[in-house]
């Protein structure tokens, strides 16, 4: 039957391709405009009749109509002919996106009717449907090898648009949705489950194959992966490796790679290939260069096209992988010096790992998997070789053999094992190299072993990322929350409601902000095992207010801690425990006086009630749900787990023993309890500033559900989130608009930004003074 499994409805190893979810984004943008464009514009999608084509004799047209149908009709059946003899599953996503886009031209003439967009077309003769399934049959049937009926289907579609527009069956953004919802129902539904990858036949490989020389008599499937099968053969010459790669996967390694250089800096990882033949260019020189400076490494016989496809020949090293059994001393250094070969030639390999090592058969040793390897290297890309097979020979075969064989075979200098240990690091592994030594000591032992015992200070980790993902996130969040405040403040008239604003309650809102630190301070002096003022404590919680202007809120706040117990003499194991039981402890007491003030929302003297009041018990419902879709994500569940668990085995023993310490505990929860106190006093100083107040229980409710979500956002200080939380908290109790949003820009003033600056004093003054 050939590749594909044409006999099946349903056939596994599918594949995605990336040019498919770009044009779905196109058409999904294209059609999100136009509906924007017609209920923002009332009147600028209302045209019926195009200007070119008023005035044409409806009787021809209604007969190029009919024609046009007949033609569509003929053509989709041929379609499905050719997808039922050569490509079953063309049937399957055929029918998948034309039963997507009717659903969704019902959907919209259904809307226009009803006014909520333009009008598509008249409801007797609607031409929305019809010409939608079509264009989705035939761009989700994918029959690029059926391109004549591909052409017919389509030319016949877009002169039933012609003539539909010419009698008045549909309108000009009639005409233009049918496009754009064919088009995305076939496209999401390639993107959604994945379409056939376009292998050529083993039988035309082989013919391929042929041409150039390499007579093979069968192909052994070796590995296959999305959009790329990789075999093995015999010729006269010996066994060879033939990967073939659809053009479905050419942009997937383009994708890849400049995400890489976006993320990474160039000099870590080089310049992408522009395309996939680029990419099958560059290994085929990297193995000649290879070759010439003398390191054993698979050849690259030939590079064909078979069709789309291309096809890569190469003779494979023979042997095993070094790792995969045990190794003399003297192979391990042979692979430190085969590396070394391939530096000196100029050549990055790019992705070392357990299996690029190879052991041949007369004990020397060869490097394979160049897919990723670059010429012209520089110095980063080449430590970065260093290290990833430092790292996988240690997880092997321990740290001090190790380094005795980087030592013989590579012999890097001092400066060199310096780069070297800097660039220790997770981040600079490849990804088998980074699972293989998750958890264990091995980056840790490694850096001990190559720093000399007489060094003073520690060789500081290399910088590889361009921009963390933090960055991007905190850059992403800012800048929507942003927008949501922007476009909120151009409904308020602030200028008029700060006028009005009563100076008193400003000055309560800022004692409100400043007994908060007092709060802090107690709570974290609690817990600390030695004796130190708490004064000076009060003064880190306020420092730590500068601190969090450049990072997330608890971030910035618990690593000024530890730092200043390290100050004070504690060790950092215990100065972390401290700082991580006083903040268990301080979650679950707010935790407490979230479920105390949401019961004390619901009592009233003539009906007392176990639940929170109707506006009280909403915003707890939006917190619960916003907290129970982030956790459904499993990405979420696993950082979660990955933070919460490691701070609690911290935490646990110094935890129990303050559970039997009562006098530390009331301390803790006495701070607590004030914190909070002196944020709810300046947010209700707040609002009274500007002729507003709300319930203690519902304000407290408010205040704790925002600092949660102000705690969890990756933005410096909540920035954004906080002030949004807050907003929809404040307006869902009850509180204007106006007044919500001026009230709680004067209590991040006087909670956040005015601090700041009294913060930075206090930074200097405790790190001039060497307490931080």
């Amino acid at each position: 039957m050939g590749n594909g499994e044409p006999g099946s409805f349903w056939p596994s190893g599918r594949v995605r391709r990336p040019a498919d979810v770009g044009r779905l984004c196109w058409y999904a943008g294209g059609l999100l405009g136009l509906v924007l464009l017609s209920v923002l514009v009332p009147g600028a999608t209302d045209a019926v009749v195009p200007p070119g084509l008023r005035g044409l004799p409806r009787g021809v047209v209604a007969v190029v109509n009919g024609a046009a149908s007949l033609t569509a009709i003929a053509a989709l059946l041929g379609l499905a002919v050719d997808a039922l003899r050569h490509r079953r599953y063309a049937l399957t996503t055929a029918g998948l996106a034309g039963l997507l886009a009717a659903a969704v031209a019902v959907a919209a003439e259904h809307a226009g009717q009803l006014g909520w967009i333009a009008v598509l077309g008249p409801a007797d003769r609607p031409a929305v449907i019809p010409i939608s399934v079509g264009i989705a049959v035939v761009i989700g049937s994918d029959r690029s090898r059926s391109a004549r009926l591909t052409l017919l289907a389509l030319g016949a579609l877009a002169t039933m648009t012609g003539c539909a527009l010419a009698l008045s069956s549909l309108t000009v953004a009639g005409a233009v949705a049918a496009v754009l919802i064919g088009a995305g129902a076939g496209f999401g539904v390639r993107v959604a489950v994945g379409v056939v990858p376009a292998r050529p036949a083993e039988e035309e490989v082989r013919a391929v194959l042929a041409r150039a020389g390499v007579e093979v008599d069968a192909l052994r499937m070796l590995q296959v992966a999305a959009g790329r099968a990789r075999y093995t053969a015999r010729d006269d010459a010996g066994e060879v490796l033939v990967t073939v790669v659809d053009p479905d996967r050419r942009g997937v390694t383009v994708a890849r790679r400049l995400w890489r250089v976006l993320r990474f800096r160039t000099p870590a990882v080089g310049r992408p290939a522009l395309s996939l033949r680029g990419v099958l260019e560059r290994q085929a020189l990297v193995t000649a260069l290879a070759g010439a400076a003398g390191v054993p490494v698979p050849r690259v016989q030939a590079l064909l096209a078979a069709g789309p496809a291309l096809v890569l020949v190469e003779r494979p090293l023979g042997g095993m992988p070094l790792l995969s059994a045990s190794v003399r001393d003297e192979a391990l250094a042979g692979a430190f010096g085969a590396l070394r070969r391939l530096h000196d030639a100029g050549i990055a390999h790019g992705a070392l790992s357990e299996r690029a090592v190879v052991l041949l058969p007369d004990g020397a040793v060869g490097l394979g998997e160049l897919q990723y390897a670059q010429p012209a290297a520089g110095e980063l890309q080449r430590d970065l070789d260093v290290v990833a097979l430092l790292v996988a020979v240690a997880a092997r075969e321990g740290v001090d053999r190790a380094v005795a064989a980087l030592r013989c075979g590579y012999a890097p200098g001092p400066a060199d094992t310096d780069r070297i240990v800097g660039l220790l690091q997770p981040l600079a592994l490849v990804r088998p190299v980074r699972r293989s030594v998750s958890g264990t000591p091995v980056l840790e032992d490694l850096r001990a072993a190559l720093s000399p015992p007489d060094r003073g200070r520690a060789v500081p980790a290399q910088r590889l990322e361009r921009v963390r993902l933090r960055t991007l996130v905190s850059v992403a969040g800012g800048t929507v929350a942003a927008i949501v405040l922007a476009s909120q403040l151009s409904e308020v008239p602030l200028g008029a409601a700060l006028r009005q604003a009563r100076p008193g309650w400003l000055v309560v809102a800022l004692l409100g902000s400043a007994l908060t630190y007092v709060g802090a301070g107690l709570a974290l002096q609690a817990f600390i095992p030695t004796r130190v003022p708490f004064v000076r404590t009060c003064l880190v919680q306020l420092a730590s207010s500068f601190v969090t202007l450049v990072t997330p809120p608890t971030v910035g706040h618990v690593g000024l801690n530890i730092r200043y117990l390290q100050r004070a003499g504690i060790p950092t194991a215990s100065a972390a425990a401290t700082v991580g039981v006083g903040q268990v402890v301080t979650v679950g007491g707010t935790l407490l006086l979230l479920v105390v003030a949401g019961w004390l929302s619901g009592v009233s003297p003539s009906q007392p009630s176990l639940l929170p009041s109707g506006n009280v018990l909403a915003v707890l419902l939006v917190a619960a749900g916003i907290v129970a879709v982030a956790l459904a994500v499993p990405g979420t569940r696993r950082t979660l787990r990955a933070r919460v668990e490691p701070l609690l085995r911290r935490t646990i023993p110094q935890l129990l023993a303050a559970l039997t310490d009562p006098r530390r505990l009331g301390t803790a929860l006495s701070g607590v309890v004030l914190q909070n106190a002196g944020y709810v006093i300046a947010l209700d100083a707040s609002l009274r500033a500007f002729g507003t107040s709300l319930d203690l229980p519902a304000l407290v409710v408010v205040y704790l559900v925002a600092s949660t979500v102000g705690s969890a956002a990756p933005t410096p200080g909540g920035l954004g989130a906080v002030e949004a939380a807050l907003v929809a908290g404040l307006t869902a109790t009850g509180v204007p608009l106006a007044a919500a949003l001026t009230a709680v820009l004067a209590f991040r003033a006087a909670t956040f930004w005015v601090p700041a600056p009294v913060g930075w004093v206090a930074f200097t003054v405790l790190q001039r003074r060497d307490r931080i």
